[in-house]
């Protein structure tokens, strides 16, 4: 009786499948995942305490005062909207480069074996 060829590899870090794994390593890099760190760099400066946090309360100050006619309590040059408007871009590029962090790691997410049984 042949057996089937195995379509897993057993590894350190747990089995991997095998036509995947040989995939990658004809051509993944993985430097690429040192990369993401330095993708991830400027997003965790924004997101510390006095970035984009102080900029959504100062944006809920500005608007309060615009919608609700609160007590002007911020003093800016910023018109709302330009305020609004540079946020809005701000996380629409953090959220790209946090698909671009998912499609590098996809690959290896692609590992998954399937044992057949």
């Amino acid at each position: 009786m042949e057996l089937p060829e195995p379509n897993f590899v057993v590894t350190p870090y747990g089995d991997v499948d095998a036509a995947v794994l040989e995939n990658l390593r004809q051509g993944f890099d993985t430097a690429a995942l040192l990369g993401l760190v330095e993708r991830l760099a400027w997003m965790a400066q924004r997101l510390d305490p006095g970035g984009v946090r102080d900029d959504l309360l100062r944006l809920h100050r500005m608007a309060h005062t615009v919608i609700n006619g609160a007590n002007v309590s911020e003093s800016s040059a910023d018109d709302v909207w330009e305020v609004a408007a540079t946020l809005i871009d701000e996380f629409r590029e953090m959220a790209d480069n946090c698909l671009a962090i998912a499609a590098t790691l996809q690959p290896l997410a692609d590992l998954q074996p399937r044992h057949d049984d």
